[in-house]
């Protein structure tokens, strides 16, 4: 059998050409076809005609299996038949309006239950949505305007928290490292008068899955009381790693809790939630902060986020860590048979994977060292079969299984093999 001597792009791009013409036509009347910066890979994205299961497939009949789960969203994978189902029915009972509807206390109900934290909560339509209204009843409980995050921290893209992802200050807020206990509570208390709430994640999703040194969250919190601000905790990635989320496993307490993702179903989705005194600031008959949207709490959201958070069980949630765990190993394992050297992050259902040390901080996507080398794998990961995140990252979802399993190992090391035989580089 003869050897491919073609490049990845050069496959890539034999293999894609209406995903490369349909690039073009969104370009002529879109900034950008996909409408979201950080899901472009060059020289091109493939577009996507339908998803099943754990599976894509783009408008040239390519076939993929998908590790990236719309960044970390998709739990239950695509087109899953229980909420397919639940939807439909709703759908044709209308999908909006301006009036209560059951799905959504259903889902409110379950996240109390699970959550520890979380005394009652809000819906709205995305994570960068849910930032905005935290930090609105911020705001209104303390009479403050500024807030601290961790410098290169992700909670959406409000101007200000765009820049604090850059590691930027801006006007209305600081940045600290972040999971180093010492500075970052130093930040609090040098801008302890100014702080209406201080934002940080359980895990570093933006940082390469960087968790926080031991006891950083109980210091932070403590630091947030003696000031006078609120401490949020963001899980919108990492509530996937138990019933009740990151704060469950470690103990953690925060005053408000931020969500998304996994709670939605597939569908546009984020919500706060947290202590009753604070929450109940924005209830209309009595509070002063504004918690409203056209589409927030909408009965399709509400009605497949309801069902998503009943089927995503502390089993199931044990069963895809154990696949990640199998994953990660597996990566390992094909790297050393080609003599590549290869570093993982596994946190729970999650993996990254590094061309370079990362040492235990956070790494960041347009500063990694290995930058080149993960962007030549993703081509590499993509003729072969694989949808990885551009972050050299993936999730598994509940729509896996023991042999997709094997299969994602194996397409894995023929990623590899690509690209350690690609004639460009």
């Amino acid at each position: 059998m003869m050897r491919n001597t073609a490049s990845p792009e050069a496959t890539y791009r034999a293999t894609t050409p209406r995903s490369a013409a349909f690039e073009a036509r969104g370009l002529a009347s879109l900034p950008i076809t996909s409408s979201r910066g950080i899901s472009f890979n060059p020289p091109y994205p493939v577009t996507i005609e339908r998803a099943t299961g754990p599976h894509l497939i783009d408008i040239d009949g390519n076939r993929y299996i998908d590790l990236g789960s719309n960044f970390f969203s998709m739990i239950h994978g695509y087109a899953y038949a229980p909420i397919v189902d639940a939807v439909t029915e709703q759908l044709a009972r209308g999908s909006a309006w301006s009036a209560n509807n059951a799905p959504q206390v259903d889902l409110a109900e379950q996240i109390v239950a699970r959550v520890p934290s979380v005394e009652k909560v809000l819906f709205n339509n995305s994570g960068t949505e849910a930032f905005s209204l935290a930090l609105n009843i911020c705001r209104g409980a303390t009479g403050r305007y500024k807030f601290l995050m961790a410098a290169g921290g992700y909670h959406g893209s409000m101007f200000d928290p765009s820049l604090g992802s850059k590691g930027l200050p801006g006007p209305s807020h600081y940045v600290a490292p972040y999971g180093e206990t010492a500075p970052f509570v130093a930040a609090i208390r040098a801008h302890g008068p100014e702080l209406a709430a201080v934002f940080v994640e359980g895990i570093m999703g933006s940082g390469a899955f960087a968790q926080a040194e031991p006891g950083f969250f109980d210091a932070v919190k403590k630091a947030c009381h003696d000031v006078g601000a609120i401490f949020v905790l963001d899980e919108v990635i990492s509530l996937r790693l138990s019933e009740g989320g990151y704060q469950k496993l470690h103990g953690i307490d925060p005053d408000l809790t931020m969500m998304g993702k996994i709670i939605g179903g597939g569908f546009p989705i984020g919500g706060v939630g947290g202590k009753a005194a604070l929450m109940d600031l924005t209830n209309p008959t009595s509070g002063s902060v504004l918690a409203s949207g056209t589409f927030s709490g909408n009965p399709l959201s509400m009605t497949a986020g309801a069902i998503s958070v009943r089927d995503l069980t502390q089993a199931r949630i044990d069963e895809i860590g154990a696949w990640a765990t199998r994953i990660e190993a597996g990566i390992k394992s094909a790297a050393g048979a080609v003599n590549l050297p290869i570093w993982t992050r596994r946190v729970g259902s999650m993996v990254a994977w590094f061309f370079t040390d990362p040492g235990p901080g956070c790494v960041f996507g347009a500063t990694r060292t290995d930058l080149a080398m993960v962007k030549r794998h993703q081509l590499a990961m993509l003729v072969n079969g694989l949808f990885p995140t551009p972050r050299a990252a993936l999730a598994t979802s509940t729509a896996m299984s023991d042999s997709l399993v094997d299969e994602i190992i194996d397409r894995f090391a023929a990623s590899l093999a690509t690209l350690l035989a690609d004639p460009s580089a």
